[in-house]
């Protein structure tokens, strides 16, 4: 798994502007103590999965223990995650070996999208890169699997790009992807638009980073899933259809998926100062950014 610095990350998500939803007009936020003290004014609470609930390993304390005690409470819960590597059972089964207590039907991601976006893409071959690729391109037709050791003819030889996850990339394979579109430009599908995300104690490359560097550089034209576009917020209104949005609150770490795009559905948003942010001046990033959220708290 490649990493990056959170300098170099934060550049490339303040450059990416242009490819992002509207930003939903400026609010206060307000200091907290944690989401219980909150909650009492929502029907539904969205958590984000890593950076709140867990950064790669166990789960993180403050989240399972503000998890629990919304349970108890009998408050509805759901995960919205750019986890696409495994699908919503896949990523329901990671959270309850951690101590959660979810079902399939109460995570949501961008992988939900893929079947129509598939059936809608340009005609022509087009290559999987993920960790799982054999299995996806099985899925969809006219797909060729671009795993761990694609040469650089395969990526040649494909018209478009379905981008899951780059869990295995080594530094070989940006540069596979680069060369080929630098050959010939082509579109891409991205499941995960997170450009780093926080785990075991380093800031990991996602595919929102390459995919937003050669999209600015006239590389590719990119179709992103998952947050912060509107589609996956849309499968929770799907979800929840008795729930107002503005009686959602998201639980998230990131000004530029969860604050944006929850912020942009006409949810609440709590930031938690951890996770992506950790160590950094929480509010002065996201008032760089422009991207403010409702509450902020260390933690939920």
């Amino acid at each position: 798994m490649l990493s990056v610095s959170f300098d170099d990350a934060w550049r490339v998500y303040l450059d990416a502007r242009p490819r992002l939803p509207a930003f939903p007009p400026p609010v206060t936020p307000r200091r907290v103590s944690g989401l219980l003290e909150v909650v009492a004014d929502f029907d539904l609470v969205v958590f984000d999965a890593y950076g709140v609930l867990h950064v790669g390993g166990d789960a993180l304390p403050q989240g399972l223990a503000a998890f629990r005690a919304l349970r108890q409470m009998g408050k509805r819960l759901c995960i919205v995650t750019n986890d696409v590597t495994r699908g919503p059972d896949g990523v329901c089964q990671g959270l309850n070996a951690r101590g959660y207590d979810l079902t399939p039907e109460e995570v949501i991601s961008g992988r939900s999208l893929l079947p129509a976006i598939m059936d809608a893409r340009p005609p022509g071959a087009w290559g999987v890169i993920a960790t799982h690729a054999d299995d996806i391109a099985a899925r969809f037709r006219d797909c060729r699997p671009l795993g761990q050791e694609a040469t650089a003819a395969e990526y040649g030889g494909v018209d478009g790009f379905l981008f899951v996850d780059n869990n295995f990339w080594t530094d070989a394979h940006p540069v596979l992807l680069e060369t080929a579109l630098a050959a010939r430009p082509r579109p891409m599908i991205v499941c995960n638009p997170d450009v780093a995300c926080p785990y075991k104690g380093f800031i990991s490359l996602e595919p929102g980073y390459p995919a937003h560097v050669m999209a600015a550089r006239g590389l590719t034209e990119v179709t992103f899933l998952g947050k912060p576009f509107r589609a996956v917020y849309d499968l929770v209104a799907q979800r929840f259809p008795d729930v107002p949005r503005d009686r959602m609150l998201m639980v998230g770490d990131s000004p530029h998926t969860d604050v944006l795009g929850a912020r942009g559905a006409g949810m609440k948003v709590l930031l938690v100062e951890y996770g992506f942010l950790q160590g950094q001046d929480s509010l002065a990033r996201c008032a760089e950014a422009g991207l403010l959220p409702d509450y902020v708290a260390e933690a939920p």
